[in-house]
């Protein structure tokens, strides 16, 4: 996303944060998916156009078992039904 596109995620969704990704005018922005902020991502993403290629939900897990079988919790299965975008998963042992 853009600059201005940045700036306003982190005002108008609880929580939300952004990064540079590197190249100038370009971030990354970070947000707990929560019940609460459902609706305020959903409705981040309609008001400021974000193309589905822009998009990724992140699934990070920390374990200590030895089996990396995990499910994903139920909130992505529901932000998906909102923003069908690609997911990403992070597994570290613990």
């Amino acid at each position: 996303m853009n600059k201005l596109q940045a700036f306003t995620l982190a005002r108008e969704v609880i929580g939300a944060s952004y990064e540079t990704q590197g190249v100038e005018n370009r971030f990354v922005g970070l947000v707990l998916l929560t019940g609460m902020s459902l609706d305020d991502i959903n409705d981040f993403y309609v008001r400021q156009r974000i193309e589905l290629v822009q998009c990724d939900i992140l699934v990070s897990a920390q374990t200590n078992v030895e089996n990396l079988e995990h499910e994903a919790p139920e909130i992505v299965n529901r932000m998906l039904k909102y923003i069908d975008c690609k997911l990403r998963f992070s597994v570290t042992k613990a």
